[in-house]
């Protein structure tokens, strides 16, 4: 059974379609991605899976349950880290706990213990500004986990990070995936990102946007898995899908 699924999901604004009968899913400790152009269509899906906006049609399911524009369900994390700059990360990361209801204290006893697996040990008291991208990208992503430690959908996590950060981070991810079997969707412009991470790659096209391809990957092993034929395979395939060249 998929974790969470969308079912012939449309949405229009002002009279446009933006996308159109999307059905999608993502299983227990899959990693999947989403590639297409920009203008696609593809925040606006995302937007519809978390609940913070209601399609015309189509439903959203959370396992058996319909959960169709309710959100606060699983973890969405934005391009942005989004922290708070006068908090600490350590009360920043706990704010979906507290949201919820949970006392401070018993929050905090939650999220101190993931600060070293995350990376952040000894920055549980620095400010947001203190930090590099790299570091405010782990604490968006701790705070993410804290929300929903079962699914997790995120816009472009990587993209703000400059080239040696970004390949550190997304290694360091995939590890904390696997360790802890998230089910996770990510937006991403980035075939090399798309092919490194996923276990299964969608790609949006048209206007209004649809799924136009399904495509099921063996995600590299090794030291330099970009420069392996069946990587630089893939990659050609699948820069050739979203550029609608069969």
């Amino acid at each position: 059974m998929s974790v969470l699924k969308a079912e012939n999901l449309s949405k229009a604004y002002e009279g446009r379609t933006i996308i159109s009968d999307i059905s999608v899913h993502i299983e227990k400790g899959e990693m999947v991605s989403l590639l297409g152009v920009s203008g696609g269509g593809k925040t606006t899906l995302f937007n519809l899976l978390s609940g913070l906006e209601i399609p015309d049609s189509g439903r959203v399911l959370l396992g058996e349950r319909v959960v169709t524009g309710e959100s606060g369900l699983v973890g969405y994390m934005q391009q942005n880290d989004l922290l708070l700059p006068f908090k600490t990360i350590a009360d920043n990361v706990i704010i979906p706990l507290l949201l919820r209801g949970e006392k401070k204290k018993a929050a905090l006893e939650r999220a101190l213990p993931l600060f070293e697996e995350f990376g952040l040990s000894g920055l549980e008291n620095y400010y947001p500004a203190q930090l590099s991208g790299g570091m405010r990208q782990r604490a968006a992503l701790m705070r993410s986990f804290l929300f929903s430690s079962d699914v997790l959908l995120m816009d472009e996590p990587f993209s703000a990070l400059d080239a040696i950060t970004r390949g550190s981070m997304q290694n360091w991810f995939r590890s904390i995936v696997r360790e802890h079997g998230l089910s996770t969707f990510f937006i991403t412009h980035d075939v090399n990102e798309a092919l490194l991470l996923s276990d299964r790659i969608y790609i949006l096209g048209g206007r209004p946007g649809r799924i136009t391809h399904e495509f099921t990957n063996s995600i590299p092993e090794g030291e330099n898995p970009e420069l392996t034929e069946e990587f630089l395979r893939n990659k050609i395939r699948i820069t050739e899908l979203i550029n609608g060249e069969e």
